[in-house]
């Protein structure tokens, strides 16, 4: 059971309130509205007056509720215009612009929007990384070394480059979620840019590091025999109401979503495993120094 969950209302007067977590407190809202009205899915999809398919994206988050079928769905869920006042704010404040730039599909994909939207609204981001240094705590000429690696055009990459600027903007602010992050020492000089952007890019990773104590940084030696997930993942840790915590996991062909207690908990025990095999936070600052002098 989460403590000190924060409520629609008191998310809904923070300056730096997300659109995307709050579509998805109106969506988990009017689900349990329902739900305690007795109607099943089917049964108000017909009051409001939508498919079947399109009330269970309503439900998910996955879809934006429009204010007239908002309006019948509080209705026949039994709730009296004197009770729209607060769901209406909050349909409203979650179609709000997200980023500052507008993004396009190709800069901003469906399987990366939720994730990209939900970080900033996490009390903590809880990550391990194998192959690079998270996005969240990258210096430019390292994303840029990055993004330039995919072989893409120079618009898009450009585009791409924005996109995690306001990124990290959005997390790295003060009031942005705790990080902890569990980095793979081989990804600390992973050859895919020149020695002089790897040690830009560990220079930055110290300041951070001195600059936000919100953010931890374990170092997992590569020599160690413990067993390693394929892959990078990140865990993000809700206070909010009617958002459950989710482990974000990207693959080859975009991203998966994990929220079920049992996977949650999988990766929570992955996590953990791998924080306690990993050295201590404290040696992180000597440990960048010697990969820097180790850099050709």
């Amino acid at each position: 059971m989460r403590s000190n969950v924060r409520s629609i209302e008191e998310y809904l007067g923070e300056a730096d309130r997300s659109p995307t977590a709050l579509g998805l407190m109106l969506a988990q809202s009017l689900k349990e509205l329902r739900e305690e009205a007795g109607l099943s899915p089917g049964q108000a999809a017909k009051v409001i007056g939508v498919g079947a398919s399109q009330m269970s994206r309503l439900e998910n988050g996955q879809r934006r509720w429009q204010e007239a079928g908002l309006v019948r769905a509080l209705r026949a869920y039994g709730v009296g215009p004197e009770g729209d006042h607060l769901t209406l704010r909050l349909l409203r404040a979650s179609a709000e612009s997200e980023w500052k730039t507008s993004f396009r599909s190709d800069v901003l994909p469906g399987w990366f929007k939720l994730f990209a939207g939900l970080e900033p609204a996490a009390s903590e981001l809880r990550s391990f990384e194998n192959r690079a240094v998270p996005g969240q705590l990258q210096c430019e000429p390292y994303a840029q070394a990055i993004v330039e690696g995919d072989a893409m055009g120079a618009n898009l990459a450009r585009r791409r480059l924005k996109l995690r600027k306001e990124r990290q903007e959005r997390v790295l602010r003060k009031s942005g979620p705790a990080q902890w992050v569990v980095l793979e020492e081989g990804a600390l000089d992973r050859q895919f840019a020149e020695p002089h952007v790897i040690r830009a890019q560990l220079l930055h990773l110290k300041k951070l590091l001195e600059d936000h104590p919100q953010i931890t940084v374990q170092i997992l030696p590569t020599r160690l025999g413990v067993s390693r997930p394929s892959g990078s993942f990140t865990y993000l840790r809700f206070d909010l109401e009617g958002i459950s915590d989710k482990v974000y996991v990207e693959d080859p062909t975009g991203a998966k979503y994990y929220d079920d207690e049992e996977e949650l908990q999988e990766y929570q025990m992955t996590f953990d495993r791998l924080a306690a095999s990993a050295l201590d936070a404290e040696q992180t600052p000597r440990i960048l120094d010697e990969v820097m002098k180790g850099l050709q």
